[in-house]
């Protein structure tokens, strides 16, 4: 495991007037910081790496609409000396594909953000796992590399009933591998190192104990406290449901103050603070225990400090009061104003449809019409929805669970043809 760790320090907060903010790989809708800083009458510049230095997972080749300037970046030095020219006085994470580079921006131009030297943890499963581990916090086994045979010589020193093979990366397109002999990781092996690296740029892959399918999505933000130190906030988390098979069925809304909730809350925490994480949002996944029954409590995964965009943000924001962009830059300049609970409970429920990547305008017909359907993906969208989803939405948590059948037979007799894949 790598020998990168995170030393604390102070983060100051960026005087609330009007200032120009530069988004470093912005997802292709803009994201929730195009959306927050215009809100206050700020300024936005995109930061574009030039193609040679894109992965093939961030492929955005002119800015989305509504940023007021672009800047294409070719090589460090020139990137920062536009960005200083033009006066701007935050440098923010716009994607997944931009964390190295928005620290590494941040630092030259002497603005606050976290420690450059250290950014692979923020975003590397692999890299994250010694840390946390050496932190006390539980983290699944596993072995980050690029060598097949050092893999393999892992699963002899550890012999488990199945591992998981995938990325090293978070938040990679890459799907990963689920294999129960070195016959099967040894076959897995080319293909997905080959993507990741496309992918991701990266070619390390992770080869982990198998955890449990109970898995948590927590997403937060993290801002300076009054001691300058960082404050993390969760503000939403999520339970993913699968199949028998481990297909990812629906995703459903926590409740905020139920005790899940609260320990997940304080296991995602910990593990901001031992990564390094100093302001802005982040995304923590967990599972609850492996497969063999040998840690029955939760389990970190990865961490990924990039904004996110879902389906359900509008439905989350009726539900809880709770603003993607307001949270988003929040921890930059102070907020216009604190969120407003919702006058009575709210279910939300983020149903991810079977039979394709892409809907066709019959199924989303027929989803729309349904009582409880409040926002629909109708395709894959990176950094937002893994594939087409519909988001229920509704006090009631027995018209969603209709609704859900619904779609689940909607899914059973909807024609082949009726779905377009790409």
């Amino acid at each position: 495991m790598s020998s990168i760790s995170a030393t604390a320090a102070a983060v100051p907060r960026v005087d609330a007037a009007a200032g120009t903010a530069a988004v470093v790989a912005p997802y292709d809708g803009g994201g929730p910081y195009l959306q927050g800083f215009t809100q206050l009458g700020w300024r936005t510049v995109a930061v574009l790496p030039e193609p040679r230095l894109r992965p093939l997972a961030y492929q955005a080749t002119v800015a989305p609409a509504g940023y007021t300037g672009t800047v294409v970046h070719r090589l460090l030095r020139h990137t920062v000396k536009a960005l200083r020219a033009i006066g701007v006085s935050v440098v923010v994470v716009g994607s997944a594909a931009g964390i190295e580079l928005a620290e590494r921006i941040a630092w030259h131009l002497g603005l606050p953000g976290a420690d450059p030297a250290s950014s692979p943890l923020r975003y590397d499963r692999g890299v994250q796992a010694g840390v946390l581990s050496r932190a006390g916090i539980p983290t699944v086994r596993g072995i980050r590399t690029t060598s097949l045979a050092d893999a393999v010589a892992w699963t002899q020193r550890f012999p488990l009933p199945g591992y998981r093979l995938g990325p090293a990366v978070a938040g990679s397109p890459v799907a990963g591998a689920v294999c129960t002999s070195d016959l099967q990781i040894s076959a897995a092996w080319p293909a997905m190192r080959r993507a990741a690296a496309g992918y991701t740029g990266s070619a390390h892959l992770l080869l982990t104990e198998q955890h449990s399918p109970r898995q948590y999505t927590l997403h937060s933000t993290t801002r300076p406290g009054q001691d300058g130190r960082p404050e993390h906030l969760i503000t939403d988390a999520w339970a993913e449901i699968r199949t028998s098979s481990g297909q990812l069925d629906r995703t459903d809304l926590l409740p905020h103050h139920g005790l899940l909730t609260r320990t997940l809350s304080l296991y995602a925490m910990r593990a901001l603070d031992a990564l390094g994480v100093m302001c802005g949002p982040a995304t923590a996944r967990l599972a609850y225990g492996v497969d063999d029954g040998a840690s029955d409590g939760p389990l970190v995964l990865s961490v990924l400090t990039a904004p996110v965009v879902t389906p359900a943000d509008e439905a989350l924001r009726r539900a809880r009061g709770r603003d993607r962009a307001a949270d988003a830059v929040a921890p930059w300049i102070p907020a216009p104003a604190a969120p407003v609970p919702a006058p009575a409970p709210q279910h939300i429920v983020r149903v991810h449809l079977r039979n394709g990547d892409v809907l066709s305008a019959w199924t989303a017909r027929r989803l729309r019409s349904l009582p409880t359907v409040v926002a629909i993906s109708e395709r894959h969208i990176p950094g937002m929805s893994p594939g087409a989803e519909a988001v229920l939405s509704s006090g009631d948590l027995r018209a969603i669970e209709q609704d859900y059948r619904a779609i689940r037979a909607l899914d059973q007799s909807a024609p082949t043809t009726s779905w377009d894949r790409p």
